[in-house]
């Protein structure tokens, strides 16, 4: 029976959280060099491949995604021990996925107040949308993803229940317009809900052409283009809650859940967590 590198398969977990050898490697206070024959230690150990091409960036093989799974018992014990009868405490690293639609000031604080009290951790942040986090948290690729939803499914902790809301430029006339422009992707749950709304409406829309980052949308919006579809609450540069009268359907309330996975991190997400509930609670409270 062979031995498995405790050092190696900290590696290998590096790689999947920062999706570049050369950022893993930084991670680890290491040379990209040394990384990268690590993973060669690994394709040999076991014979299959770890890392597929990916863009600029590399990601794990499908058997690498199997091993990690593992790999991450092996390593939380192994560090579980040492803590045990050393008293030494390694450094923690806490991986964060945020939904795009709450990368507000509110956050940013709890963020800060939590490396406050928590100085040792590493807190590793993404964004993305809501189906994309739910799909990288079942891959395990984050420890704590905060999502908008339309309801709180099984293993989610509810946050707050916030509405939607028409958001366009300050002062802006496009709610005015017919068809209504509409300036959200259509790759966002928020996009389904308001058209949806504006059909039963009997109101005629159109969809602006565009692509790109939520960012994008936002600029279209602010220019009085069309109008976007927001959380109750979230301010946003050069926007506002559109103050039609009703001659806008009204929409539905988003549910902010939280998702905390099981693991070594898990405990120290949900201290995370607590942070992120007095700073939506605040929000929403104003909203």
């Amino acid at each position: 029976m062979r031995n498995l590198d405790i050092a190696t398969l900290r590696s290998l977990q590096a790689v999947a959280e920062y999706g570049a050898v050369t950022r893993a490697a930084e991670a680890l206070n290491m040379t990209q060099s040394a990384l990268s024959m690590q993973m060669k230690r690994l394709e040999e150990a076991f014979g299959r491949p770890m890392l597929d091409k990916a863009g600029r960036g590399v990601v794990l093989s499908d058997f690498a995604q199997d091993l990690l799974g593992e790999s991450r018992k092996l390593v939380a014990l192994n560090d579980a021990i040492l803590a045990r009868f050393t008293g030494l405490r390694p450094e923690r690293r806490l991986r964060v996925g945020l939904s795009s639609d709450w990368m507000f000031t509110k956050v940013a604080q709890t963020v800060r107040a939590f490396r406050h009290d928590f100085p040792k951790v590493e807190m590793v942040i993404h964004d993305g949308r809501t189906k994309d986090l739910r799909a990288q948290m079942q891959r395990g690729e984050h420890d704590v993803i905060l999502t908008t939803e339309f309801d709180a499914p099984q293993g989610a902790v509810n946050l707050a229940k916030v509405d939607l809301v028409w958001v366009g430029a300050a002062d802006g006339k496009a709610w005015q317009q017919r068809p209504l422009p509409i300036a959200t992707s259509a790759h966002c749950a928020y996009y389904a809900v308001g058209v949806s709304a504006l059909e039963r409406a009997g109101i005629e829309w159109s969809h602006l052409m565009g692509e790109g980052s939520d960012e994008n949308w936002h600029i279209l919006a602010a220019a009085d283009l069309g109008l976007t579809l927001r959380p109750r609450g979230i301010e946003q540069a050069g926007m506002e809650e559109v103050d039609h009268g009703g001659a806008l359907p009204p929409l539905p309330p988003t549910w902010l859940n939280v998702y905390v996975a099981d693991g070594p991190a898990g405990r120290l997400g949900s201290d995370f967590v607590g942070y992120l509930r007095q700073a939506i609670c605040e929000v929403a409270i104003a909203a």
